[in-house]
This record gives C-alpha cells, structure tokens and sequence, in this order.
C-alpha cells in the first residue's frame, strides 16, 4: 500500500496524451504487430501463414493511414484558394516529404504478393515512433521491461538505422526487375518505384511519422546506398564499350534536383 501513492503521483505526472499521439500510437502498433505475424506466417507455420495476406496488407494500411493523417494536418492551404502558383507552393514539402513517399511505397508493393522485408524500413520508423510515445507517456512500465535501454540504444544508434532502411528500399528495385521474368511481371510497378528512388534520392526530409532524424535526411542516406553501389560496380562497368553514353544521362535525370551530400 506505501507504493500506491507514489505511483498515483506517477501517473497524475505523465503527460496525457493527445488525439494526435493517440492515433500515432495506435497506427503504429497496428504497423508492428501485422508485420510480426506476416513474417511468422511467412514462415510456413500452418495456423499463421493463412494470415500472411491480410496482415501484410494490414501493415502497409496502418502505415499509410498515419503517413495520409500526418499529411493532412500538415498541409497549409495557400492564402488565396484559387492561386495556382499557391497551391504548388503549399503542395511542394508535402510531396517531397518522407510520408508521402512510404505512402507510394506502400501502394507499389500493396500491388502484389507479400513480400514481408518490404514491411521492415516501415517497421522500424513505426518502432521509433512507438517507443517515443512509449517512452514519454510510459516511462514506468518502458523501464520495468527494459525498455528504456532499447529506447537509449535506438536513439543512438538512428542514423544506422535509417541507413539500413534506404539500403532495403533500393534492394527491392532488383526484385521487382527479376518478377519481370515471371507471370507476376509488372512494368508499371518497376516504373513507379524507379520514380520512387529517385525521389528518396533527392528527398530533404528529416522527420518520419512525428521523429526526427538525428542526423541527415533521407535523401543522404539514399545518396550513400548509391555511392556505394557505384564504387563496387564502376571498376567491372569501365569495361564494357559506349556504357560511360547509356549510364550517363541515366545518372543525370536520377540525381536531378538532389542536394550534394553532407559529410560529417
């Protein structure tokens, strides 16, 4: 009984939530669990695989709703309603933003089979956001589960993270190019999402759902997946005649609006 005071004074202490992080938090928990029984389901095991499709769908639903919620309450109407030129201007960031490309994302593999990796660059900015949440309106039963040290180690070691979510995002371009092959083929999803990297190449955004980067952009961390992949390949490259003729303007329309990548 000593205890029950100090805990009520604990939890009359946590900032309460609001609509806003209540709806982050339950999309996002949605976002982590569907991905969690996708991928045992994907697995083979008899009772969850039959799960596989409705809760990979679900994932990229979850996803998409908070990034479209983000999206809406972010936009700012321009001061005249009929200006054109305001509406560019007004849609621009939104466009640009790290939410409203995972929404494209989300819709590109919606398409076709599941495929649970593609749920992971999803999953882990899902996590971030939920163990924020977690962290500043649970702090008691975050620390009682350890959770508090996961929260530390995310935080510190984020910029990795959302490398690895660019590399993952540019490995599925092969996968897609390989379905070509198959009864499964679709030119206009290779389209799309070539257009897709190409917009993560130049993407300026720090923040995904309401966390922001602690340090870069996505675009940055695209940049570096690209840089890599150009030094492994560029020796083997060299050697095949007139390919510097095909390559070139290629490299030029994908880098195209892209800020130079900052060093730390």
């Amino acid at each position: 009984q000593s205890c029950r005071p100090s805990r009520e004074m604990a939890d009359a202490a946590k900032p309460k939530m609001d609509f806003r992080t209540m709806f982050f938090f339950a999309m996002t928990l949605s976002l982590c669990l569907n991905t969690v029984v996708c991928f045992i389901g994907s697995l083979g095991l008899p009772f969850v695989k039959a799960f596989t499709l409705v809760t990979y769908r679900a994932a990229l639903m979850s996803a998409s709703v908070a990034f479209l919620y983000r999206i809406a309450y972010s936009l700012k109407p321009p001061a005249s309603m009929m200006s054109i030129a305001g509406w560019r201007a007004s849609l621009a960031p939104v466009l640009n933003s790290n939410g409203a490309h995972y929404v494209i994302y989300s819709i590109v593999f919606a398409m076709g089979r599941p495929v649970p990796t593609v749920l992971f660059p999803l999953t882990i900015c899902g996590g971030y956001q939920l163990l924020t949440i977690a962290n500043k309106h649970f702090p008691a039963t975050l620390k009682r589960v350890r959770g508090d040290r996961l929260f530390a180690l995310a935080q510190q070691e984020m910029h990795r993270m959302m490398a690895m979510c660019a590399t993952m995002e540019c490995s599925m371009l092969p996968l897609l190019m390989m379905e070509l092959f198959t009864p499964a083929r679709s030119v206009t999803r290779v389209f799309l999402y070539v257009n897709y990297l190409r917009r993560r190449y130049a993407c300026k955004d720090d923040t995904v759902f309401r966390i922001k980067y602690t340090y870069g952009n996505a675009g940055q961390f695209h940049q570096q997946v690209w840089g890599m992949l150009d030094q492994k390949t560029s020796p083997i490259l060299r050697r095949v005649p007139g390919i510097d003729k095909v390559l070139g303007p290629l490299k030029m329309w994908f880098t195209q609006g892209a800020a130079p990548m900052k060093t730390q």
